[in-house]
């Protein structure tokens, strides 16, 4: 995708995105994020099943199709896109991955947590050379108002569907998104990013970094995970943090995850550092497993196939 496909689909998700609380406007603005603001006693950013669903009480006093207090997971919920929630897969700092589902068919629910409850790290590089479509919300979230932030959060899991639903069709091993690809189900889906579960039943498949591989596993793994840094340089893409903590290990298959941080390669010197601290990561974090990897051969080999995409 193209910077212009990716400022274009950001236009769109400015124009959609009033439950933000903005309008769009057709001036452009490059992001040139500021340095994050100190901020003090936030709220727990890892949020628990009791806190996203209502209490019985309460889903007796408002009314029969209301089941969630997370008003973007009772959307999601009472457009069809799911009819359970099963529990929870994982918490974090950023987001908490939930087990949905829907007849036969099981989806990770990937809900980031509250602005106020966000660390907003310096990610500044992730956003080198993208351009905000409106001025006034560039301005927002290179000053980190609370609205800027809003629009930030917004973004990010747009840019996560967005190349979810690209390199799912690229052929690469990701998760399938369940929202979109249209502009208008992204903007409404606010900050769930619903996507297919990858794991056993409801047993969700371990990280890479977490699972014990030797000998040919070890090998079979890591030129997988090498091949799928390459394909991604082909189609003229970064990952920003590849390593085996962003890949799963599902049925002997290597599963890319995590994406929004994802940068063009045309989007300059930014984006090749990345690429290049993607390639030492990759090869340190599968040396570990003991495998005798050559940062230099793979160096190569995703230098070549950036040129040739």
């Amino acid at each position: 995708m193209s910077r212009n496909d990716l400022s274009g689909k950001l236009e769109e998700w400015a124009d959609d995105a009033q439950s933000h609380g903005f309008r769009s406007g057709i001036t452009e603005s490059t992001f040139e994020p500021g340095r994050p603001k100190r901020d003090r006693r936030k709220p727990s950013a890892k949020r628990r099943v009791a806190d996203l669903v209502l209490p019985e009480a309460a889903r007796q006093a408002a009314d029969t199709e209301t089941e969630f207090a997370d008003a973007d997971m009772q959307r999601l919920y009472a457009r069809g896109y799911f009819d359970r929630l099963i529990g929870q897969v994982k918490g974090g700092k950023e987001a908490t991955v939930y087990l949905v589902g829907r007849g036969d068919e099981l989806f990770a629910a990937k809900v980031y947590a509250d602005i106020d409850a966000r660390t907003f790290r310096d990610d500044s590089a992730y956003w080198a050379g993208i351009t905000i479509p409106d001025a006034r919300i560039a301005r927002a979230m290179k000053h980190r108002t609370r609205a800027g932030q809003a629009a930030r959060a917004a973004f990010w899991v747009g840019r996560e569907y967005m190349y979810l639903w690209q390199l799912h069709r690229a052929g690469l091993p990701v998760p399938r998104p369940a929202v979109g690809p249209e502009a208008t189900a992204i903007s409404a889906a606010g900050a769930v990013v619903l996507m297919q579960f990858i794991g056993e039943g409801d047993v969700p498949a371990p990280r890479l970094s977490d699972v014990r591989l030797a000998g040919a596993e070890a090998e079979s793994a890591y030129a997988q995970s090498a091949a799928i840094l390459v394909r991604l340089a082909e189609l003229g893409l970064v990952h920003g943090d590849f390593s085996t903590y962003n890949l799963l290990w599902h049925r002997e298959k290597v599963v890319l995850i995590d994406v929004p941080q994802m940068l063009e390669l045309r989007n300059g010197r930014t984006a090749h550092e990345l690429l290049a601290r993607d390639v030492s990561s990759l090869v340190t974090s599968f040396r570990r497993l003991r495998v005798n990897a050559d940062e230099g051969e793979l160096r190569r080999a995703v230098l070549g196939a950036a040129r040739e995409g």
